[in-house]
């Protein structure tokens, strides 16, 4: 069971304060969680966002309506050295396997409706759920408070993406781009030739074959199965890259209170809305 907790609707502070203290109070009641309305992105800026009301359980994310979705994870705890040093080489050939392997059993798959195999044609979604961004300060030593943790791990996650949509669009020359941008395109054979040759640029240049790539967990940014650290939080706009937000939880939150929770959620509500409007900004340019 989830419940949607949306930091923009209008209720007194007593009721706000209720809810608050009624969803800390069942934390560690699974299946139950607290998700935020939520959109998931394409890193083509060709595609635009699309609601998710719908939760997919295996992933605890929150996805469109009858969407298809291939899961594959990467713990960036696998590709630290002795000193927390990443292999880089390893962690790029391990995002682009995913990728591949995506693709693969997005052919092979028994998909449970018509709709989501017309999805799974139409856009090829994957969730490469990439964890271990707290471990990875943890092992590294640094002040996971610090202005220079949260710059290291924001250009780690930039590096992430960036892989995975270069083995997209690898993939895209290859196998034909995402079937999604035919249709988005649609519109503009309706305005003419002058119209229709800047849209067969822009895919030209921005064709990627999958959708939707990365997810990320807010509750990553804290070392795993241990107490969490409030000086974690500072990693949270990691989840700026991040197409898709899951909310799988391995970390003890016992020793926050109601208030601490619900400023948790309001900061994730905050960094996840302002890459929103900015994403909607790009894709209207």
């Amino acid at each position: 069971m989830y419940f949607v907790v949306d930091s923009d609707r209008e209720v007194s502070p007593q009721q706000s304060a209720l809810v608050w203290q009624r969803l800390w109070e069942m934390r560690d009641l699974a299946p139950i969680a607290a998700v935020l309305p939520a959109v998931v992105s394409s890193p083509c800026p060709l595609l635009p966002d699309e609601a998710a009301p719908a939760i997919a359980v295996p992933m605890q994310s929150q996805v469109p309506e009858d969407s298809a979705w291939i899961p594959l994870e990467v713990d960036l705890r696998n590709y630290l050295a002795g000193k927390g040093e990443l292999r880089r080489a390893a962690l790029d050939a391990a995002l682009r396997t995913c990728v591949a392997e995506g693709e693969h059993r997005h052919d092979a798959s028994n998909w449970s409706s018509r709709a989501q195999r017309h999805d799974s044609r139409l856009n090829r979604r994957l969730s490469v759920f990439v964890r271990g961004w707290g471990d990875v300060i943890a092992r590294s030593g640094a002040d996971p408070s610090s202005i220079e943790a949260l710059r290291d791990v924001r250009a780690l996650a930039s590096c992430v993406s960036n892989t995975l949509i270069d083995a997209s669009r690898i993939l895209a020359e290859r196998k034909g781009h995402c079937p999604a941008l035919d249709v988005a395109g649609a519109s503009a054979l309706r305005h003419g030739s002058e119209m229709d040759l800047r849209w067969r640029r822009a895919v030209a240049d921005n064709a990627l074959r999958h959708r939707n790539l990365l997810t990320l967990s807010p509750w990553d940014v804290f070392p795993r199965h241990k107490p969490a650290d409030l000086r974690y939080l500072n990693l949270l706009p990691i989840l700026a890259c991040a197409n898709s937000v899951s909310y799988r939880r391995d970390v003890d939150i016992g020793h926050w209170n109601a208030r601490e929770f619900k400023s948790f959620y309001t900061r994730i509500s905050a960094i996840l809305r302002r890459a929103r409007d900015t994403s909607l900004i790009a894709k209207q340019v």
